[in-house]
């Protein structure tokens, strides 16, 4: 159940009002739950859309649309994982009418413009150890694997 404007409000009336610190803990806590449910994406493809964001992942390239289409694909099916070049590419491709080349080569770069322009802090967040550091950025199969694995808490914390 989504909290609605009117729920935060009677939220932030009980903490202002709240005499006791239990009734302030528990009145804090009814509103960020509040706030939490109005803020969470509502589909799947909308919280790949924000991971991304939050990333710094430029919006703009062809690759964004790619990945967005494969991380939901490899979230759904973990098979995608195992078989990125033969399974995953094709698949995203045929989607999008192109072939699994351009694919593969608008996700790379889409990874390469995040790691080197995206928010550190955050990159250091979901990656953290991860990638190899000789490398210093995930691969493609690297990213999709993490980003996926991402969503499925996501959405498994949101059931």
């Amino acid at each position: 159940m989504m909290g609605t404007l009117e729920q935060q409000v009677r939220a932030l009336m009980r903490l202002c009002t709240a005499q006791t610190e239990a009734e302030r803990v528990k009145a804090r806590t009814e509103l960020g739950r509040l706030i939490r449910e109005e803020t969470q994406p509502a589909t799947p493809e909308a919280m790949v859309r924000q991971l991304l964001l939050e990333l710094g992942a430029p919006d703009h390239l062809s690759g964004h649309e790619y990945t967005v289409y494969a991380i939901l694909l490899a979230a759904e099916n973990r098979t995608y994982i195992h078989s990125i070049t033969f399974g995953l590419y094709p698949q995203v491709a045929a989607h999008f009418d192109t072939t699994a080349g351009r694919v593969e080569r608008a996700i790379r770069h889409l990874v390469e413009v995040t790691w080197t322009r995206g928010d550190v802090e955050v990159l250091q967040r979901y990656f953290g150890n991860t990638v190899s550091p000789e490398k210093g950025k995930p691969t493609n199969g690297e990213f999709i694997a993490r980003m996926a694995n991402v969503l499925r808490q996501r959405l498994e914390q949101a059931a």
